[in-house]
């Protein structure tokens, strides 16, 4: 027997401790496997390949051919361009290639464009990175407040098992009634009862907090337990916040590149006006059994090069650039359009931020003040029912206002905590619990 345990204490020793997560583990964690960012990480990795091709896209094309033909009857020797009527059986060779020298200077836009659109998805990445930050902000400082709801409910279900004993001590002595020592029992098994209610709403938010960051379902995960400071910190003007926004976020900068991207557009729609000038050349033999030289001298004699340009002049297109034209300009102004929707969105919330942090703050002191009264106000009725001053229906209104009062002073601390820490993070400040 002692042999086995110090198996197990050696193994207790070796086994790692469970990982417990703080608020920057699980941002961190989040940023880096959430599928969402890592989907604009594969849309930034497809900008870069379209990218680089566009600029290949000004390299020259270059092709083989070949071909073997058998021919019966009059036809044109496709070597030897002869009108004969014989079986002709012919094998070419060619190698050309074409380049395009100047297409209205198309090219070299679409490469800009493209470069704009590799930029642009940046942004995407880091407004898909933003949002999963809010989200896990907000769903572990939610875990925190059900973690504190459960510190209450212990308290006041070790509280009315005190009361309960008291009461049963009451009732053998005669000094209660039955219907006395029912309501303390009643309300003895609701606060045990909330107890496994509180555990029962703080494992499901944690486990929306385990599904935000896209852990395994078999994966332990536990938070850093931690009650949260009072917040006392000095709101900052909801137009300064709003300016550090628009220069942080990239919520507003992604209509700013995308208006340059369509910009860019109308510049290449424009470029359909003009002439496209191109280039090709050619290298070319062949072989064909109505001439009287071995195949290998065939092909060593008739070998030719070529090389040609040719230009093309919109002349009429059935005033399809027109239109072309026309819509690009509708796609910049609709753009426009989004961005100042945009920003009325981000300065929305942001003055909705504001506004809950100033009442949240305010109600956090006053809360404060009556959650402490109530809770003297408790332990005093307490005393006072251990020595029959109160009867268990007035210790129960007691206890009710105090639990109203702390539930009060502990939701309005945590919304505190959560819009003062969105202030913070539009003005790009670190998020943290401390």
């Amino acid at each position: 027997m002692k042999k086995y345990l110090t198996i197990a204490l050696f193994i207790g020793i070796l086994a790692p401790a469970q990982k417990v997560w703080t608020l920057q583990d699980c941002l961190d964690y989040a940023v880096e496997n959430n599928i969402t960012v890592k989907k604009t990480v594969l849309d930034k990795t497809t900008a870069q390949l379209n990218y680089q091709q566009q600029k290949n896209n000004k390299l020259p094309t270059i092709y083989g051919s070949s071909s073997l033909g058998l021919t019966n009857g009059s036809s044109i020797d496709p070597i030897t361009s002869s009108f004969v009527n014989q079986n002709i059986l012919s094998n070419s060779f060619g190698i050309s290639g074409n380049m395009t020298i100047y297409q209205g200077n198309k090219l070299n836009l679409q490469i800009e464009q493209n470069k704009m659109i590799l930029d642009q998805s940046s942004l995407y990445q880091k407004q898909a990175e933003n949002n999963i930050v809010l989200n896990v902000l907000e769903a572990y400082l939610q875990s925190l407040y059900y973690y504190e709801g459960i510190e209450i409910a212990k308290y006041t279900a070790n509280s009315s098992a005190q009361e309960l004993k008291l009461t049963q001590t009451k009732y053998k002595n005669g000094a209660i009634s039955k219907l006395e020592l029912a309501d303390v029992e009643t309300q003895n098994a609701q606060n045990q009862y909330t107890v496994v209610s509180s555990q029962n709403l703080y494992n499901q938010q944690v486990l929306k907090l385990k599904q935000l960051l896209e852990l395994d379902p078999s994966v332990d995960f536990e938070i850093k337990k931690t009650s949260l400071p009072d917040i006392d910190e000095t709101i900052p003007d909801k137009q300064q916040v709003f300016a550090l926004a628009t220069e942080n976020l990239p919520d507003l900068k992604i209509y700013d590149a995308q208006n340059e991207i369509l910009n860019k557009a109308l510049q290449i729609t424009k470029a359909g006006y003009k002439p496209t000038l191109s280039a090709t050349a050619g290298l070319n033999t062949g072989f064909t059994s109505t001439q009287d030289y071995s195949y290998f001298n065939q092909v060593k004699n008739n070998f030719n090069k070529s090389v040609g340009l040719s230009l093309n002049i919109p002349i009429f297109s059935k005033k399809q650039n027109d239109t072309n034209v026309e819509l690009a300009k509708i796609d910049i102004q609709q753009n426009q359009l989004d961005k100042i929707s945009a920003g009325k969105t981000l300065y929305s919330s942001i003055e909705t931020a504001w506004q809950n942090a100033i009442a949240n703050q305010a109600q956090q002191k006053s809360s404060k003040v009556a959650r402490d009264n109530a809770k003297l106000s408790y332990d005093l009725s307490t005393k006072k029912f251990e020595f029959g001053g109160l009867t268990t229906t007035e210790l129960s209104v007691s206890r009710n206002t105090y639990l109203t009062n702390e539930q009060t002073y502990l939701q309005s601390k945590y919304m505190a905590v959560l819009y003062t820490q969105l202030l913070n993070f539009y003005q790009g400040k670190i998020l943290t619990t401390n």
